[in-house]
């Protein structure tokens, strides 16, 4: 009796067969468990980057003068410190800075008076507030004499800079105002109109003559005088005419430069004659 070969190999066959499937297997397995293993450490990965330190504002941030935390850009009239002010009124959440609403805080920032929008943008790495700031635009500023301190300002759309934003850090491009506020001129009943007359008017004075307007004298309000850098104008009545009147500037302040006249001022308040007032004391 011959010995079948044939049934040992294919008992041979299915047990490596047998012993590969269950390595294949265990391989699954081993893939579903890294799998598993690779999933959860994404999650808690996701966790703790959403949890760090490096979200959160710190609890001085309001105290903190570095600037790393916050900042604060585009006030001009409202100062740092005021700004600050209004947003310690707002808590500072305990929560990580994309979960915090900017707005409720902007929209504090907004009840000082010449600021008319603020924004807030939150950035992290590490966390911080850029707090942008969009104000009034100041376009007089008043003053009782020359060399008194200002003690009133209006923004071009005629709205009162109050008394604890003064004096402006930049009041390069505003018109200084002698006015001592009486009963038949009081610069507090000026309405938008007079305001932007006055703006208007040094502004055209600073064109045509080259030079900055000092201040506009209007302490009497039927006779006004500017001062330029060289010489005094004298305006008269303020009325529609002084914009025709001012434009001989253009001429009259070449000649007095170039004949090195003494002018104790230059009179533009008549309509059709124009003349240098001489200082003879000089």
């Amino acid at each position: 009796m011959s010995y079948d070969y044939t049934v040992e190999r294919r008992l041979r066959q299915q047990k490596l067969r047998r012993k590969a499937r269950r390595g294949e297997i265990a391989l699954r397995r081993l893939y579903k468990f890294i799998r598993f293993i690779f999933i959860l450490f994404v999650f808690y990965g996701i966790y703790r980057i959403s949890a760090a330190h490096f979200w959160y504002l710190p609890n001085n941030l309001y105290d903190d003068k570095s600037g790393k935390h916050l900042e604060i850009l585009g006030n001009n009239i409202v100062s740092d410190e005021q700004i600050i002010k209004e947003l310690k009124k707002f808590p500072l959440p305990k929560k990580p800075i994309y979960r915090i609403n900017p707005d409720k805080a902007a929209n504090q920032i907004e009840q000082l008076q010449p600021i008319k929008r603020a924004y807030i943008r939150r950035f992290w790495l590490p966390a911080r507030l850029v707090i942008m700031i969009e104000e009034v635009t100041p376009a007089i500023v008043i003053a009782p004499t020359e060399e008194a301190p200002v003690i009133s300002a209006f923004a071009i759309t005629g709205e009162t800079i109050g008394k604890e934003y003064l004096p402006l850090k930049n009041n390069n491009d505003v018109i200084k105002i002698l006015s001592y506020g009486t009963k038949g001129d009081d610069y507090k009943n000026w309405d938008k109109e007079k305001i932007n007359d006055l703006y208007k008017l040094g502004k055209l004075i600073e064109e045509y003559s080259g030079e900055k307007v000092s201040y506009i004298d209007l302490r009497k309000p039927h006779d006004a005088f500017a001062q330029l850098q060289t010489v005094r104008l004298r305006l008269g009545e303020i009325d529609v005419s002084v914009y025709e009147r001012i434009k001989a500037i253009y001429d009259i302040l070449p000649e007095i430069k170039n004949r090195h006249l003494k002018a104790k001022y230059v009179d533009l308040s008549w309509r059709e004659t124009k003349y240098i007032k001489e200082d003879v004391d000089n």
